[in-house]
């Protein structure tokens, strides 16, 4: 079909007869259909899941691990509750309060409580008892050769055999030995889990299954909470603080912030686009005739995104805010169709003339416009990254339903509603001005444009890794280091040592797990490991092994250590000796014996141990940054594969930070993917559509233009791209050339002689069309959570890059094209008529 200044044609005059004919029928047919989409996205929303592993294929291998662990393990989440006072002296009440409420806890169904811990003492006491089981072999003897030693040397000297009377008796001191098992439990005194530096307490509740998301979370939390304000902690210690931290407490926290920028995002995004609709045609009626058709295509994306092959079932928090996108980016259709038809009814004519003429005039660029945007949407189905699948889905589905139920059912609803006469509706003026500018001051425009592409250009070329976001706590909602987990969840840290969550290594046998436990720890003191690993605990560490042998050797060294020999060996290093003894009954322990602590994470769901190791990282921002994480896991897995040999399944490993790692290797993988099948899709789209040469070139160019600059920008300001704010350059490829497509169209439409019509009314249609889309960018401008923000930002930015080129650069650009040399004949001349 080419573009030219033709009048409508009669598949244009034929269609509009038809809706207007069908008018009711189809809007029936369509509230029907809606009825069911209607249900089927709320079923979507309420099941809104903010599991990190959502985000990634069910085959990534920090998903297959994290399922492998929830079918051997019970469980590996905990909440940590955090007390702060203002003085050492008040720390007994706080932890008497943490004893209060530790027992309200144990209380709860082991289903939602597996464990309650305040406290060491429980664990120090069994240690202690069992202190030579816990103590290697080759140690042990030692310790009675040092006693042997002595004993001998009271015996030569008693029998006068002494060489040198003066000689120094061999010293009985094992603190040097000591010091090797120190940190078996945390706080080596086995009191309450506190640090009087921090002026802070905390216990810890391991909840009864593991959860990467918030549902049972917030069950639990809340029950806590609920609790607490029962015991009213300034009845303890007035003005102390509590605040919550660990996995519960992280999952709940980012859930609720999702959930609440949602909300906010929904409503403040509706009353906006209202807002902008009425005050710029000054026609209430057009909210009636935009909204109707818009909500019903968004809801038709959710449930046909829902239905087989795609099988959406449930949102993440990728796709939580599609709703509001969809609402802002497909509202542009039904707005330059109605600029089309406003302006043929400002000229005088017929409400069904003005459909006609609408109709036409706005069905290639906006199918353009439209089916560009859905493939770029649909560029994310390419990714492996299972949260962007989702969002290219969705997106693309909703660009396509937009532009579907504006055409069909927009007409029906102008020629029921606008019963009033031409009058009614106004010419357009807002491009007025604009018109001015770039005709007056169309040179200096082209110029200042194309130096910033270049300088663009330049900006882009020096893009590297130090471009992408590796610190992720700047991507977790902004107050969590002031008041939220990430202020608290620092204390508990401190106060443990460690992270209180686990990486685990999953091996298939002891065998296997107990050379991971050996390289892991080799690592962890003097490999790759070092900066980030805290501890290592394997089965070992628990459940001892060679117990016999030891138990035989505790009894030598009692043997050796006679009453005579105790009396003469200093007291201080008497009670070193009796503490790695133990108790005088000393015998084998077996995994039943074991404190409930010792076994959490190492025992598996049979009863059995010996098959996992958990690997604790320090309490360093390290495992925040992307380098250091991909170094964790990719050493934790290639320490797996030599554990298990050659041809053998390598060990899994299972956690939260192997996920983000998986995540993170994802997005570098598929953004460069994403990003380059969006832009050759546009491109295609645009070719096919338009079916003009030049005017493809010059939408083309007008994309790349505003996305240069849209990089520049982004590198200029030191915004960092993120695992959620990439996809914000493949959206603004078929976002972006909406302006460029639709500016293009009319520019032709017109038959190439002034871009009058391009900048008055379609230039300002286009400005309203971006103005709605920047509206839903903007709602994520809300969000606490700080990937989201960063997200709505750069969209915001390339939505105001990619309209300044279609509305001020590419016009300017035409204007010089078509403007005459001195001795041609006027643009007005009838003779110059293209």
């Amino acid at each position: 079909m080419k573009l030219t200044g033709a009048p409508p044609s009669p598949t244009a005059h034929a269609f509009v007869r038809w809706t207007l004919r069908h008018g009711r029928t189809l809007w029936i047919v369509a509230i029907l259909l809606g009825i069911p989409a209607t249900a089927r996205t709320v079923n979507l929303y309420l099941h809104l899941r903010s599991e990190v592993e959502e985000l990634l294929p069910r085959q990534a291998p920090s998903v297959q691990a994290l399922d492998e662990m929830r079918a051997r393990s019970p469980g590996l989440e905990f909440l940590g509750v955090v007390v702060q006072v203002q003085s050492a002296a008040e720390l007994p009440e706080a932890e008497r309060f943490l004893d209060d409420l530790a027992a309200r806890v144990r209380a709860y169904p082991p289903e939602m409580v597996r464990d309650v811990r305040s406290s060491n003492a429980a664990e120090k006491d069994f240690v202690e008892k069992h202190a030579a089981l816990y103590t290697d072999v080759a140690d042990l003897k030692e310790i009675r050769r040092r006693i042997e030693a002595r004993r001998d040397f009271e015996v030569s000297k008693e029998q006068g055999q002494l060489l040198d009377e003066d000689e120094t008796p061999p010293s009985v001191d094992i603190a040097d030995i000591e010091r090797k098992y120190d940190g078996k439990v945390s706080n080596e005194k086995g009191g309450h889990l506190e640090s009087a530096t921090l002026l802070a307490a905390m216990l810890t509740v391991e909840a009864g299954g593991f959860s990467t998301g918030a549902e049972k979370d917030r069950v639990l939390l809340s029950r806590v909470k609920a609790d607490i304000a029962a015991l009213d902690p300034a009845r303890y210690v007035p003005g102390m603080r509590v605040g919550y931290a660990s996995d519960v407490a992280i999952n709940v926290e980012e859930f609720d912030a999702l959930q609440a920028d949602l909300s906010i995002a929904s409503v403040l995004v509706v009353l906006a686009v209202v807002a902008v609709i009425v005050l710029y045609y000054r026609w209430w009626k057009s909210v009636p005739v935009l909204l109707p058709p818009l909500l019903l295509a968004t809801v038709y994306a959710f449930a046909l995104a829902s239905l087989p092959p795609l099988n959406v079932k449930e949102l993440n928090s990728n796709t939580a805010f599609l709703g509001s996108i969809i609402v802002g980016n497909g509202i542009n259709v039904g707005l330059i169709l109605l600029a089309r038809y406003r302006e043929e009814r400002a000229r005088g004519a017929s409400v069904d003339d003005a459909l006609i003429a609408g109709v036409w005039g706005a069905r290639l660029g906006t199918l353009a416009a439209a089916a560009a945007a859905g493939v770029s949407y649909a560029s994310l189905v390419l990714t492996e990254f299972r949260g962007f699948r989702q969002f290219g889905c969705i997106g693309g589905i909703g660009m396509l339903a937009s532009w579907g139920t504006a055409f069909v059912l927009v007409p029906p609803l102008l020629k029921w509603l606008d019963t009033g006469g031409p009058a009614a509706l106004r010419a357009p003026r807002g491009g007025a001005w604009l018109l001015d500018v770039v005709q007056r001051f169309a040179l200096p425009i082209v110029v200042v444009a194309g130096t910033l592409g270049v300088a663009s250009g330049v900006e882009v070329s020096r893009f590297d890794s130090s471009f992408l976001e590796n610190d992720f706590n700047k991507l977790r909602r902004a107050d969590t280091w002031t008041n939220g987990e990430g202020y608290w969840g620092r204390k508990m840290d401190a106060i443990l040592g460690h992270y209180l969550t686990p990486t685990v290594v999953l091996c298939d046998t002891e065998e296997e797990a107990r050379k991971v436990d050996t390289l892991a720890r080799e690592s962890a003191e003097h490999g790759a490991l070092q900066p980030m690993v805290a501890r290592v605990v394997g089965a070992d560490d628990v459940l001892p092994i060679e117990q016999g042998a030891k138990v035989a050797e505790a009894g030598r060294i009692r043997d050796a250590l006679t009453p005579k020999i105790r009396s003469l060996v200093d007291p201080k290093k008497r009670d070193q000796i009796d503490r790695v003894l133990g108790a005088d009954d000393l015998a084998p322990i077996h995994v039943g014996d074991l404190p409930h602590v010792f076994t959490t994470g190492l025992r598996e769901r049979d009863g059995s141990i010996g098959r996992t190791v958990l690997i604790y990282p320090r309490p360093t921002d390290l495992l925040y940054k992307a380098d250091t994480i991909h170094l964790f896991v990719r050493t934790l897995r290639a320490i797996g594969a030599e554990a298990a040999g050659p041809g053998a399944r390598a060990c899994r490993v299972a956690g939260s930070v192997p996920i983000t790692s998986d995540i993170l290797a994802s997005i570098q993988r598929d953004a460069p993917i994403a990003s380059l099948a969006s832009f050759l899709g546009v491109v295609v789209v645009v070719l096919v559509v338009l079916r003009a040469r030049m005017a493809s070139l010059y939408v083309i160019v007008s994309l790349v233009l505003g996305v240069l600059w849209l990089l520049g920008a982004t590198m200029g300001l030191g915004i960092k791209i993120n695992f959620t704010n990439f996809i914000a350059f493949p959206i603004t490829f078929g976002i972006g050339v909406d302006y460029a497509v639709n500016v293009m169209t009319r520019y032709v439409q017109d038959g190439k002689k002034d871009i009058r019509g391009a900048v008055i009314a379609t230039g300002s249609a286009v400005a309203l069309c971006s103005l709605t889309t920047i509206i839903g960018y903007s709602s994520l401008l809300l969000a606490k959570n700080r990937a989201l923000f960063l997200f709505g930002l750069l969209a915001v930015l390339g939505e105001i890059a990619c309209l300044t080129a279609a509305v001020v650069a590419l016009p300017a650009w035409l204007v010089l094209r078509r403007r005459p040399s001195p001795d041609a004949t006027p643009e007005g001349d009838p003779r110059a008529a293209a």
